[in-house]
């Protein structure tokens, strides 16, 4: 069985929320990471770990997603994205690498 699609909801953290203010284009960057990791990109995970998160992805485990946010003039450049999805799929978990959620 196949489990690629990422159905619910979308968490995002308090950090993430608030960077909203800070900047609107880490909206459209979310989004975009969200569409990218639903249909089995894994960004910046490699190796054993990547290994893992595509097993995940087509089996119907956790896996997760690491972009980085590389818009030059931003305030949030060269943070990293990380886009979580539990075995359940009911709730896309979205914060910043290194955040406690």
């Amino acid at each position: 069985m196949v489990t690629s699609y990422t159905a619910g909801s979308v968490q995002l953290s308090p950090q993430v929320s608030e960077c909203l203010s800070l900047d609107l284009h880490l909206l459209f960057f979310i989004r975009q990471s969200l569409e990218r990791h639903r249909h089995g990109e894994f960004g910046q995970v490699y190796g054993p770990e990547l290994q893992c998160c595509q097993s995940a992805y087509l089996v119907g485990g956790r896996y997760h997603s690491v972009f980085e946010f590389e818009l030059a003039f931003s305030q949030l450049h060269g943070q990293q994205l990380l886009v979580v999805s539990p075995r359940s799929r009911d709730t896309t978990i979205v914060s910043f690498a290194g955040e406690l959620f």
